[in-house]
């Protein structure tokens, strides 16, 4: 009996070591377009937004607050492709949380053009207002609770919307849900393996391994037919003065920029590089994905092509060139306030929406380059010309490292980043801000591109488990042993 059970035993240990082995994660393949699920909106911001100036082309969802400058305008060009149930038009501007008219400029006026409806979720100080005093009905205004038709602050349409479809909150899509997923898609891209490379206008790659100087002239050339991503972390983006398109992106050939801010705590203040051989028409084919960034500022340069993915940053706006692009955000502040109602000119955001799928293949996550003034690794001794480099001699009677485990492995959406020969690097936490779905597990900065080399942890667990289970059969059988 004693011998049934330390069989039973061994098996449990290795199935459950097996499990183990079968649900470690790894990186992950993305497939799909990471606005999937976006209702058509053009900005998507899940908590508050300020929109001081100057206006958006598409329609705006807002999870949270609205606050509003002296004239914004929404849904210049259109009022969108999402409906909600019962509605006649499209809505335009869609607010979870409530309109704060008294943090907005006194004499502000936001415009939801094109016959676009607005969505409310909380009325509280707001007075929705849809008849002038002779009771006919007028298109329709949102002002302070109690003040006038033509009152400022206001929202006014240029439609004519019952009240109570301006509260009516049924069938709106859920945003919170939608930003989890699109943390989840944030994190997969991160792991998309880098396939760009930047070079100067002679074509030899720039340094990647020390970074470039300030004011560096980068061209890229395309590989068609796939998705094409580079990497880079904020000081080596803000190194960039000028990007050079040598061939554009298109539906088949999305460009993916991964921008690593943990060098900074995730806050990032950004000045846009010129991008030349780009334009509105190559914008939905861009996407510049920001997954562990929670503060990013657009101080100054050049209109941006390409649609912002952050999803877990508030995004300030203080730069007059335009966002050819969609915007998803955690907050956003288009144009801040100041106390007398003035407002910083942020520029327009113009109706390109991203429309493709990225295809990219994860790799395991690999050290990202210091930012300027970090330790770097040391630079290795150069093999001397003509010798053939052997590996280091392994010592006599020496442990045989383990097989490292085999590329190709599938792999899940939130990797774990795998240690390098000299031992794991920590994964490094990002909480993110309380509430939005958790950390963004990024991989630490670190001198250099080197290859992951390490072994898996489950290979050890499983040899581990088989070991002890094997040491207690043996043991079991020498208890049983007869006398003689």
């Amino acid at each position: 009996m004693k011998r049934t059970a330390a069989f039973a035993t061994t098996a449990c240990l290795l199935c459950l070591a097996a499990a183990t082995a079968a649900t470690a994660p790894a990186a992950a393949d993305y497939s799909g377009n990471p606005l999937a699920g976006d209702n058509g909106f053009g900005v998507i911001v899940q908590d508050d937004a300020v929109l001081g100036s100057t206006e958006t082309e598409g329609s705006v969802a807002i999870g949270g607050n609205l606050t509003y400058g002296p004239g914004y305008n929404v849904a210049l060009h259109t009022p969108g492709t999402f409906t909600a149930p019962g509605d006649d038009h499209p809505t335009a501007l869609l607010v979870g949380g409530r309109i704060d008219h008294a943090a907005s400029a006194p004499q502000g006026v936001l415009q939801v053009l094109n016959d676009g409806y607005v969505k409310v979720g909380d009325p509280t100080g707001s007075s929705v207002l849809d008849e002038d005093s002779n009771g006919a009905q007028v298109n329709t205004h949102i002002v302070a609770e109690g003040a006038g038709y033509d009152s400022t602050p206001r929202v006014q349409q240029t439609v004519h919307q019952p009240v109570e479809s301006v509260t009516d909150t049924t069938g709106l899509p859920d945003l919170d849900a939608l930003f989890a997923d699109f943390r989840d898609r944030s994190d997969a891209i991160d792991t998309c393996a880098t396939n760009v490379v930047l070079r100067d206008a002679e074509g030899v790659p720039l340094p990647d391994q020390t970074g470039f100087p300030a004011g560096t002239s980068a061209h890229i050339t395309l590989t068609e037919g796939e998705t094409n991503v580079l990497r880079l972390t904020g000081e080596q983006l803000n190194n960039l003065s000028e990007i050079t398109f040598d061939n554009q992106p298109d539906a088949t050939t999305p460009f993916v920029v991964d921008v690593d801010t943990t060098g900074t705590d995730g806050t990032f203040v950004w000045h846009i590089p010129t991008l030349a051989g780009v334009s509105g028409d190559q914008a939905p084919y861009m996407l510049w994905n920001f997954p562990d960034a929670t503060d990013i500022t657009i101080a100054d340069g050049d209109s941006l092509e390409g649609t912002i993915y952050a999803p877990r940053a508030h995004l300030t706006d203080l730069d007059p060139s335009n966002i050819e692009g969609s915007v998803v955000v955690r907050e956003l502040t288009a144009g801040p306030l100041d106390a007398d109602g003035t407002v910083v000119n942020a520029g327009e955001i113009h109706e390109f929406p991203f429309a493709t799928d990225i295809d990219c293949e994860g790799t395991e996550p690999s050290p990202s380059p210091s930012p300027t003034g970090a330790t770097q690794s040391p630079t290795p001794t150069p093999t001397p010309t003509g010798a053939t480099e052997s590996p280091t001699p392994t010592p006599t009677d020496a442990t045989e490292s383990p097989t490292p485990t085999p590329t190709g492995a599938t792999e899940s959406p939130t990797p774990t980043p795998t240690g390098t020969a000299s031992g794991p690097h920590p994964s490094h936490s990002h909480p993110g801000p309380p509430g939005h779905g958790g950390g963004h597990h990024h991989r630490p900065p670190h001198g250099g591109w080197l290859a992951d080399t390490g072994t898996s942890s489950t290979l050890y667990a499983v040899a581990g488990a088989f070991a002890l289970a094997t040491a207690g059969i043996f043991l079991l059988g020498r208890r049983r042993r007869p006398k003689h």
